[in-house]
């Protein structure tokens, strides 16, 4: 790999962090402007969950691990998709830096199972929930595509060294 080539992905990389901060006042002004709504309290603001709490027999080992209870998919109804979703992509918000390839494959097979209930139960779930929802989706297929961009980036800049 060219010195060249090398200084075109390092500008890549400041181009797209460059859009991402010329998009924050953008966003600041639809959040004063009542533009973005149902917003979430943080996962730090919620209470945690109990620790005493019996894992039910059917519970969704993998969303387990990263919300921290004990959830049974099977059972989940519309109304709890909103909360375990924003708590899915909290976690994942939370936990992605030091995730392994592994991880990411369990958080994405977790969200596969999040969204196979989503699809069971997407009639009962109000319209402003289901964007929200598929926002979240979203987000968490950009994450992992942002970490897989960047180990690429990373990979050639050691095999240029």
């Amino acid at each position: 790999m060219t010195p060249s080539r090398n200084s075109y992905f390092s500008e890549a990389r400041l181009v797209v962090a460059g859009l991402l901060l010329a998009a924050l006042p953008l966003a600041a002004q639809a959040q004063q402007a009542g533009d973005l709504t149902g917003s979430r309290p943080s996962a730090a603001s919620r209470p945690a969950a109990s620790q005493s709490a019996k894992p039910s027999a059917n519970a969704d080992a993998g969303l387990a691990a990263l919300i921290k209870e004990s959830v049974d998919l099977n059972r989940a109804t519309a109304d709890e998709m909103p909360d375990l979703y924003g708590r899915f992509i909290d976690a994942v918000r939370e936990q992605r830096r030091q995730w392994t390839e592994r991880d990411w494959t369990n958080a994405s097979d977790a969200l596969s199972r999040l969204n196979a209930r989503y699809e069971v139960v997407r009639t009962g779930i109000d319209m402003e929930d289901r964007i929200r929802i598929r926002s979240w989706q979203g987000e968490f297929r950009t994450l992992q595509g942002a970490r897989k961009v960047n180990q690429k980036l990373d990979e050639k800049n050691v095999n240029v060294k």
